[in-house]
């Protein structure tokens, strides 16, 4: 017999044992397909890959892919962890190192061959239903169904080569292990690895904030971040546990009710805990925090165009101010039948600046006033030696620049008014808008360069389409690179497309995460169900009861289940507090409202996985 007939029998003969890791190889295969397909479909050709949706699509399949690396490698280690005693005997019997190796990487390769194959049959089988899915969320888009030839060979290739990695890396797990630990492997208690966590911190840390204070965005920052976010994750919750213990002895607390057997435990697998307690609250907090944007993105889009583009269409000519004046003549004519048509020219002097795209604009206060009447604002009343900021970006609060600062103060103007920071035209376009009483406008604008754009709005906003856009252009005979017409329906189309291509694309990873925490629980909950039940079979004999080992294996689960959960939403809050800051929109309302949401489930995933881990712990206890 070969070894690679001896893998496929001991495959075929225990499948049981192979199941999770089969089963998690199979949701890699399934979940990286469908992104391909969905990111290659022929109706996103016109998709440039710079752009955001095209951004959006490649990091999700990088993302799928990296979440898969890690799933399948930790899927691994604890499969070759329940499988020590075969391996150790294997060696007992005469296996050299290299048969040894052989015979897990066979393993591995069978087990990934046919993941490879029932993972990509599910993914055709459902591709249809994903893409029917797809388009249902994602208004404009015409995402028919068709043979994915090039996402099957790409999921081919760079799965079976992400398989052929951890197939080589498999049997490195258990090379530096002794027979002797194979065999007792139950008996061991796992190391501390406090010190280690602490080093990695002190070392990794100050070299990702080192990066951030320099502004290096490239390909190793990011590697830093996630190195720093697991490292100092593991260092945390090995912190609380350590903490916690102190003082757990030093009160005395230690020797009350179960409290010594609750720590016992959780030390007697601490590294292995800990690293579980780490891996569910990254996802956690990448799970809690996505599906705030994931819901609220959506919801909003209208209104957060609307902070972008405030009008319906913007006009400007940068050349020539007649030719300007004629063609939003024309641009006003095609436009007046719409219901609830307005118009306004805004008038501005701006600061002298070789580069065209730099704009520091003033602008005197009756003419904000009428743009704030256009726009349904409040108005303002500046004296002499006042100014009112406007903003630029939507975003940002706006800021007096030394520039203009140097400019207003020689003609006495000193005094803040106040500041708002809603745009008067398309986000970007000017570079800082401040507004001056009449009196100081008429004297600043004689050594100014004199401007304006036009500003067409209608009562529905979103009662247009790109085509409108390219008929004006087309009526006015558009010269690009000479002038500029934007429209509130290019940005709201662009807006609508990508937040609801983030949403479902978000979706299908979040979910993707929640079944890796389930998948990390379970292998950490399952994994020592025999030998934990063997440890407390003999506490019972000696007078443990029931309720007390019920209290026992749920302090386990809280620690590997609710502490990350609760922290992941404390998290989740300082982020949302952090985008709060820097989008348009407000998440905080939301935010109650899902969190509200999480804690149910929560509350309800507790229950139940609490129930079904007691259930097996005594079905092993009892029928032993």
């Amino acid at each position: 017999m070969t070894l690679f007939n001896f893998a496929y029998n001991n495959i075929k003969r225990d499948f049981k044992t192979y199941l999770y890791h089969f089963l998690s190889c199979v949701f890699s295969v399934f979940i990286f397909f469908l992104f391909s397909n969905l990111a290659m479909h022929p109706a996103l050709k016109i998709v440039d890959s710079g752009s955001t949706i095209g951004i959006i699509l490649f990091m999700a399949s990088i993302i799928s892919m990296l979440f898969s690396f890690v799933l399948i490698l930790y899927s691994v280690g604890n499969f070759l962890k329940n499988r020590s005693k075969q391996f150790a005997i294997l060696n007992i019997i005469g296996a050299s190192n290299g048969q040894f190796n052989t015979l897990i990487f066979f393993e591995n390769i069978i087990i990934s061959i046919f993941a490879l194959l029932i993972g990509i049959i599910m993914g055709l089988v459902f591709s249809k239903v994903f893409l029917m899915i797809a388009q249902s969320l994602i208004d404009g888009l015409n995402l028919y169904f068709y043979f994915p030839l090039t996402p099957l060979i790409l999921t081919v290739f760079l799965m079976g080569g992400l398989f052929l990695l951890i197939s080589l890396i498999a049997p490195v797990i258990l090379k530096k292990k002794k027979i002797i630990d194979l065999l007792k492997k139950e008996e061991l208690a796992e190391k501390n690895h406090f010190l280690l966590s602490l080093i990695a911190v002190i070392i990794i840390l100050p070299i990702t904030i080192y990066l951030h204070i320099q502004k290096n965005f490239s390909g190793f920052i990011y590697i830093f971040e996630i190195l720093a976010g697991i490292s100092f994750s593991y260092f945390i919750y090995n912190l609380i546990f350590n903490i916690y213990n102190f003082f757990m002895e030093k009160s005395g607390r230690i020797y009350i009710k179960n409290n010594l057997i609750k720590l016992s435990n959780f030390k007697y697998k601490i590294n292995t805990n800990i690293k579980t307690m780490a891996a569910s609250m990254i996802l956690f907090s990448i799970i809690l925090t996505s599906f705030v944007y994931i819901v609220g993105a959506p919801l909003s889009i209208s209104k957060d165009t609307q902070k972008i583009m405030p009008y319906s269409y913007m006009y400007a000519n940068w050349e020539d101010e007649v030719k300007g004046a004629k063609k939003a003549e024309l641009i006003s004519e095609e436009l007046k039948s719409i219901g609830g048509f307005k118009e306004l020219t805004i008038s501005y002097s701006k600061l002298k600046n070789k580069a065209r795209t730099v704009r520091h604009i003033i602008l005197s206060n009756t003419m904000y006033n009428e743009v704030a009447d256009f726009l349904n604002r409040e108005k303002i009343n500046l004296s002499d030696n006042e100014y009112f900021l406007i903003g630029v970006d939507g975003k940002k609060n706006p800021v007096l620049s030394d520039t203009i600062k140097d400019l207003i103060s020689g003609y006495g103007i000193t005094k803040e008014a106040g500041f708002d920071k809603k745009i008067i035209s398309i986000s970007g376009y000017f570079t800082s808008v401040t507004v001056v009483s009449d009196k100081n406008y008429e004297s600043l604008s004689q050594v100014l360069v004199k401007d304006r754009i036009y500003a067409f709005t209608q009562s529905d906003l979103t009662n247009g389409s790109i085509k409108d856009l390219e008929a004006l252009k087309n009526l006015i005979g558009f010269e690009d690179g000479k002038e500029s017409l934007m429209s509130y329906s290019l940005y709201y189309d662009i807006e609508n497309l990508t937040r609801r291509l983030v949403s479902y694309v978000g979706s299908i990873l979040c979910i993707s995460f929640l079944i890796g925490i389930a998948s990390i629980i379970y292998s950490r909950l399952y994994s020592f169900v025999d030998e934990e039940s063997k440890k407390y079979s003999i506490m019972i004999k000696i007078g443990l009861s029931k309720a007390e080992l019920k209290d026992i294996l749920a302090s386990t689960l809280r620690w590997l289940f609710v502490l990350p959960f609760m922290t992941a939403l404390v998290i989740s809050w300082i982020i949302i507090g952090i985008i709060n800051q820097l989008t348009l929109t407000s998440y905080t309302g939301l935010a109650v409202i899902c969190s509200f949401v999480y804690l149910l489930t929560e509350l309800i995933l507790y229950i139940i996985i609490k129930r079904k881990y007691q259930k097996k712990i005594f079905d092993n206890i009892y029928e032993a």
